[in-house]
């Protein structure tokens, strides 16, 4: 079986000019979803504010809970095999880890792709899907981590993931 596709959520320092990234919240290969707050560049805050946001993300939080770049590149690089990413909103997500990478001089190694390309090249509708599960709520209004739990359900439930394989993984 193919591995899972990443799918990959941000929060960003402004929802109206997107600088660098407050948060990121992704799926993993084999099924798990993780989060990391990000200990902001002393260059990026020089340069732009941080604007109250949805998840109520402030300075103080993102230096006290949060990683530094080179921390977040070096578990991507190990951990995430693949070319592509899939997000909601694939031009700020990738504005957000270009200024990531760009803290170490590097590029990204992977292109953000629209979620709707991997539904839409297995013939799944995510909108209508999402409305067949009675999920209603905007997927741009939901926070990070709903967003890519709802992304895997939909993938689940189309049977494009196979999650019985993952379980069988784990020791007895």
């Amino acid at each position: 079986m193919a591995s899972l596709p990443i799918f990959i959520s941000a929060v960003a320092n402004s929802t109206d000019e997107p600088h660098f990234p407050l948060l990121f919240t992704w799926s993993t290969h084999d099924g798990q979803i993780k989060e990391v707050l990000i200990t902001p560049d002393d260059e990026w805050l020089h340069d732009h504010s941080i604007e109250p946001n949805l998840q109520n993300l402030d300075e103080q939080q993102l230096y006290e809970f949060g990683y530094e770049a080179q921390d977040i590149l070096a578990e991507w690089a190990t951990e995430l095999d693949t070319d592509t990413m899939y997000a909601i909103d694939p031009e700020t997500v990738e504005i957000l880890i270009e200024n990531l990478y760009d803290t170490k001089g590097l590029d990204p190694a992977f292109e953000v792709l629209p979620i709707e390309h991997w539904f839409d090249e297995r013939d799944v509708d995510l909108h209508a899907a999402r409305q067949e599960n009675g999920d209603e709520t905007p997927l741009s209004l939901l926070s990070p981590d709903e967003q890519i739990m709802s992304l895997l359900q939909v993938a689940a439930n189309h049977d494009l993931l196979d999650l019985s394989e993952l379980a069988q993984d784990e020791p007895l």
